[in-house]
Parts: structure tokens; sequence; C-alpha cells
């Protein structure tokens, strides 16, 4: 049951008309405050402050112990494939500028381009085996390179042209390939 009796009409009247004006500020979208402005605008500084300080801060912690304790974060783990390229190419390029010898010939072409990797037997059956030439041991690096470097561009946005896209898809096989034989070999 209300309790009505206690409240003057008069005083009743005051309190509907000054919360149908509220609501009538807040449905056209103007700003309602209160006698205390001044405690709500400090609030709300505070609360905005907070927010930009910390906003993921629980996530940058974590995976910045996850890099020190375990070498790598989850992030990288998700995408396995961009964290590998991402740390290979600066040390291929570095190697690529600047190396002491080269490797083996490990691989041969045939006449379409494919490659056809070679066996002990095949790379040893001369006495000395065949060595790449430092231009060739650089287009191999070259070839290693673009190999990651296409599994990095995959993630940025750009136009999709899809003969384009199948040539650069055949280098990218073609550098990954390489990598996969000359993996050993990648040393200075």
């Amino acid at each position: 049951m209300k309790q009505t009796a206690d409240i003057n009409p008069e005083v009743e009247k005051l309190i509907n008309k000054k919360l149908a004006e509220i609501q009538s500020q807040f449905l056209i979208g103007e700003p309602v405050y209160s006698k205390y402005r001044w405690i709500e605008v400090i609030c709300l500084f505070a609360s905005r402050w907070h927010y930009h300080l910390t906003k993921g801060l629980y996530f940058k912690v974590k995976y910045s112990l996850q890099r020190l304790f375990r070498g790598y974060d989850d992030l990288d783990q998700w995408n396995a494939a961009w964290y590998i390229a991402r740390k290979a190419i600066p040390v291929l390029t570095a190697m690529r500028n600047k190396f002491m010898g080269t490797s083996i010939k490990w691989h041969r072409e045939d006449r379409f381009g494919n490659i056809i990797e070679l066996t002990k037997d095949e790379v040893y059956s001369d006495e000395v085996p065949t060595a790449f030439t430092e231009e060739e041991w650089r287009v191999i690096l070259d070839d290693i390179i673009y190999g990651f470097e296409f599994i990095l561009d995959q993630d940025k946005d750009k136009e999709f042209i899809e003969e384009e896209y199948n040539r650069n898809y055949k280098r990218h096989k073609r550098g990954l390939k390489l990598f996969s034989i000359y993996y050993m070999n990648l040393w200075d």
C-alpha cells in the first residue's frame, strides 16, 4: 500500500515536474547534471584516466612475462608461421649482405623450374662436391627471404590480383622449399 498521505501534494507536483524535466533532457540527449557538477567532472576524469592507463595492462604484463620465461608468448604461438617469418627475415638479410662462404649444391632444377633435392650419393659422387658461387648463393638467399616476406605480406590489405598472386605464390613455395633444403647450411 502506498503512503502518499505523507507527501504534500504540492511537493509531489514539484518532484514529478523536476523528474519530467530531467527525463526530457535525457531523451533529447542533453547532459543532466546534479547539484555537485565538479565532483562528477573529477570522477569522470579519474575514471577515463584510469581506463587509458590500465587498458590492456593485464595482457601486456602477461605476454611480457611469457616472453621473459618461455621466449615467446601466446600471440606468437597462435600464428607460428608469421612469428618465424618475422624472426628469420632480418637474420637472412644480414647473411645475404655479408657472408664468408657458400653452401654445397643440394638441389637441381629440371627444365620446368621444379626443384629436385639431391641425395647424399649424388652430391658426393665427385671427389669434391660442387659449391655455389657467391652470386648463386645470394639468389638462393633472396628466394628464401621472399618466401618469408610473402607470409608477412598476406596480413597487409592489398588488392587481390589473381595472376600476380599465383606468380608470387609459386615464388613463395620455391623459397620455402629452398629453406627446407638449405636449413642446415644457413651458417656463416
